[in-house]
């Protein structure tokens, strides 16, 4: 069984199927890598989206995968805490200021269901040799010690590290780049869905690494 990584969707909800609609990954885990949603480029693509990752997550055999595994981003954790704290809060502004959608805010006020499953999201999961994770991690910490907010919004101190420290490739997006970035022990899947056009994934099997994203003029 391989497993295939999708970068950061951003509620890209046709690059999105574009993907998940390809006969050679059925029977594999499906793994996302965090911010489903906010600056989507369509309407409602944030609700579209999130709904229908969840959906694949509940019935992965439906889709014709045999799991789907979904991480919390940076922009899950925004949104999570903005609804804790309320509309006059620091981190709804932060959110909303990057790219949050009121109009989705409102929908997940009168979901609850859908904002425990929010909340349930891990942030990591561990396949063979590859650490899979929304943003990186904090080099020369181990694993167990990790901070959760590092996992889901480091940055510099992560690209910048000749060695993150960890005996796995970790495989990441939260930070866009122009094509799919691989470097020591690191990959980096985020090109950047939303303003691009393309959504990319990687897939792991037997030790071998492809990567591929979707039609840019998909939608």
């Amino acid at each position: 069984m391989k497993t295939v990584a999708v970068g950061d969707v951003h509620g890209c909800l046709w690059q999105l199927l574009d993907i998940i609609e390809r006969p050679d990954f059925y029977g594999d885990e499906l793994i996302f890598l965090g911010d489903l949603f906010d600056r989507s480029p369509i309407s409602n693509g944030d609700s579209l989206v999130m709904t229908l990752v969840q959906a694949m997550q509940e019935n992965p055999q439906e889709y014709g995968f045999d799991k789907v595994t979904v991480l919390r981003g940076n922009h899950e954790d925004a949104l999570i805490r903005s609804l804790d704290e309320g509309p006059d809060s620091d981190i709804y502004d932060l959110w909303q200021y990057n790219g949050g959608d009121e109009q989705f805010y409102k929908l997940l006020q009168v979901t609850p269901t859908a904002v425990e499953w929010l909340k349930s999201l891990p942030t990591y999961v561990i396949r063979g040799d590859n650490m899979f994770v929304h943003a990186g991690v904090r080099p020369g910490v181990p694993l167990e010690e990790q901070d959760e907010q590092d996992l889901l919004w480091i940055r510099d101190e992560f690209h910048d590290a000749d060695d993150h420290g960890l005996p796995y490739t970790v495989v990441h997006g939260h930070t866009p780049v122009s094509k799919v970035d691989v470097a020591n022990k690191r990959i980096n899947l985020d090109t950047g869905s939303f303003y691009t056009g393309k959504l990319s994934y990687g897939v792991f099997e037997d030790g071998t690494i492809r990567m591929g994203s979707s039609t840019e003029e998909a939608g």
